[in-house]
């Protein structure tokens, strides 16, 4: 008799939906899980014989059914915004049209089936609730296969707009933004990480002031038609204020030192009055407001707007004198 004991070995088997790979030694089973399971892991082995006289025999099975867990896709997501720059823009020297916001997207699969063509989902920035008009540009990477517990960080940079900037600047966490990710899973279900989980950041656009300021006078009467100011004569002078800077500002004047001495020039009556708005800027006239009329002072002057004040004086003996 050359065998004296029965070989116990395990051959391949059947399992539902799967492929499965068996290696078979005596009193022992090995098992590598090639794709996800479905359902269960179904296992059948079969006890096979050689008697002292006759050939091998198959002298019963057993079966095993492993429950396989359920797949459960789920993702998380932190975003981080930077403070806006400032060089990069139009104006060296203060946020504007043209500056950007790095955006910083960290994306995990805390679920338990691998996800491809993970990427972060960003409808863009509001700035103190206004809809931006800048623009996002793409993210890097452009997409991320994770298997479960790995995480991606993304980034992405957004180009503000000057009326983004308008919007929002000096106003602390002025500029909020919130993000999703999306995944698609083995079985191709597109997995969306729901609004409750979705991930808020915000940033503050520095603060600009900045006015301009262009003076012209013109002489409306010359009693002596020699084209000098005379006495009795009469000069209208024009103050065009613009704000160039990025917040609105308040209690917008000119302040005029004439003469010589130099004496100030008062405000209101006989002195620097009718203020005009003459140039809404991108918010509208609305955004720019007056609160008292002619009285040589503009109360709110918004981002981008101008406006003109005038003064008429009339040349006194002492202005000649001092030729």
């Amino acid at each position: 008799m050359t065998r004296s004991s029965h070989l116990i070995t395990a051959y391949r088997l059947e399992r539902i939906a799967r492929n499965f790979c068996t290696c078979a030694l005596a009193g022992s089973f090995m098992a590598a899980q090639i794709t996800p399971a479905l359902a269960t892991i179904d296992n059948t082995a079969n006890a096979v014989g050689t008697p002292p006289a006759g050939a091998p025999t198959n002298y019963g099975s057993s079966t095993q059914n492993v429950p396989v867990a359920a797949p459960v896709p789920t993702m998380t997501i932190t975003k981080a915004a930077a403070v806006p720059t400032v060089s990069a823009g139009a104006d060296a020297t203060i946020a504007d049209s043209g500056d950007t916001i790095l955006y910083t997207y960290t994306v995990k699969n805390t679920g338990n089936v691998t996800m491809t063509g993970v990427v972060p989902t960003d409808p863009g920035p509001t700035f103190n609730g206004s809809a931006g008009t800048g623009s996002l540009g793409a993210f890097s990477p452009a997409s991320a296969t994770l298997a479960p517990n790995a995480t991606q960080v993304f980034t992405a940079t957004y180009t503000m707009s000057q009326l983004d900037v308008d919007h929002g600047a000096g106003i602390a966490s002025g500029v909020s933004n919130t993000a999703g990710a999306t995944g698609t899973t083995p079985a191709a279900v597109v997995y969306n990480i729901p609004n409750g989980s979705k991930a808020t950041a915000t940033t503050t656009i520095p603060a600009g002031p900045k006015l301009t300021i262009a003076k012209v006078a013109v002489l409306t009467t010359d009693t002596n038609a020699n084209s000098k100011a005379d006495l009795g004569d009469v000069v209208t002078y024009t103050y065009t204020v613009t704000n160039t800077g990025n917040v609105s500002m308040t209690a917008v004047s000119v302040n005029d030192l004439h003469g010589t001495p130099a004496v100030a020039v008062p405000l209101g009556a006989g002195g620097i009055t009718s203020e005009t708005l003459t140039v809404p800027g991108p918010l509208g006239a609305g955004a720019s407001s007056d609160a008292t009329a002619n009285n040589g002072i503009w109360s709110v002057l918004a981002p981008g707007a101008t406006v003109t004040f005038t003064w008429v004086h009339t040349v006194t003996q002492a202005e000649v004198d001092h030729g």
